[in-house]
């Protein structure tokens, strides 16, 4: 194969950001369209170098073309829409009703989540079961917090009394499970955010509200009492909240250019965890909100990170994919 064609091909297959399945085919459907342009330019008397260079070029811009793609390929129906946003209207209607202080609810809808996400990913993991993925990140994230609590509770004691607060089997304890679900966090980000970080993001949008509003009230004495007027009283601003991250999703499968989608989740993880602060806290303060609109936006690009080594393998393990253009 050619410089030429194996590098459009290469640059086509990065830019896509679509399943496995979906860029093989667009690119075996590329691969058979430049073969037959190129066989009709050899027998008008172009040289076969000179005749892929030329059915290269005919095909245009490999970023259009990828732009176009995505918009068609990814767009979500109407139907896939409404899947897509019923977890957050679900957890929505949870914090509406107060149902959150039921361990019961909130077990049940993690193993809902749970269920319909494998059930999804077993079947070529369609987008829409991306929201549904994120809920599944709660627990471990949430126990991953605990567990790095109980170890900096720990520093803290031996910093300041000279002693652990506790044994130290706990600590020790703590320690592994914070490195065995960081591990295991990462590699499910990871899988998650091939090869699309931008739907990684979408699944991981209420993660950082969710983790903020935990560790709030875990740290005030209202953790203590679910029934508190402090954490009711919250209750129906953090319906809200996940009524807009309903919206968002809705917004986000209906509009399939990309850079639409990277800017609506920008503009929806920082307001999200603003609105909560604003609740809790019950005034503005420049520098929190700040601290949060960062954090919050530092989390929601995690995936990419893994989306960029993802494309650069692509990129190397291509040409094994591309074999039996005419040389």
């Amino acid at each position: 194969m050619t410089e030429p064609v194996h590098g459009y091909l290469s640059d086509l297959d990065r830019r896509l950001h679509l399943e496995r399945s979906e860029r093989e085919e667009i690119l075996r459907e590329f691969r058979v369209h430049v073969e037959d342009r190129a066989q009709d330019l050899v027998e008008a008397g172009f040289s076969s170098s000179d005749a892929l260079a030329h059915a290269v070029s005919y095909l245009g811009d490999s970023h259009d073309i990828a732009s176009e793609l995505y918009e068609v390929q990814s767009r979500g129906s109407w139907y896939h829409t409404v899947l897509a946003v019923i977890p957050h209207l679900l957890i929505s209607l949870m914090f509406a009703l107060h149902l959150w202080t039921t361990p019961g609810w909130v077990v049940f809808m993690l193993v809902i989540a749970a269920i319909i996400s494998v059930i999804g990913w077993k079947k070529g993991r369609p987008r829409w079961t991306y929201p549904w993925l994120g809920y599944c990140l709660i627990a471990p994230i949430v126990s991953w917090g605990l567990a790095v609590s109980a170890v900096g509770y720990g520093a803290w004691g031996v910093v300041t009394g000279g002693a652990l607060p506790l044994t130290i089997p706990i600590y020790a304890a703590s320690f592994a499970y914070f490195a065995v679900s960081l591990w295991l966090v990462i590699r499910f980000v990871s899988r998650v955010a091939r090869p699309d970080w931008v739907m990684a993001s979408l699944a991981i949008l209420p993660v950082p509200f969710l983790a903020y509003w935990f560790f709030y009230f875990y740290n005030s004495e209202a953790a203590l009492d679910p029934t508190s007027p402090l954490l009711l009283e919250v209750d129906s601003s953090v319906s809200v909240v996940f009524l807009i991250v309903a919206a968002a999703t809705a917004v986000f499968f209906r509009i399939g250019r990309r850079l639409v989608r990277v800017a609506l989740l920008m503009i929806t993880a920082p307001s999200m965890t603003i609105l909560g602060w604003l609740s809790y806290q019950g005034g503005p303060d420049h520098v929190a909100v700040f601290a949060i609109a960062v954090v919050s936006l530092a989390i929601l690009l995690i995936p990419a990170f893994f989306d960029f080594r993802e494309s650069r393998v692509r990129g190397h393990a291509l040409g094994s994919t591309t074999e039996g253009f005419p040389g």
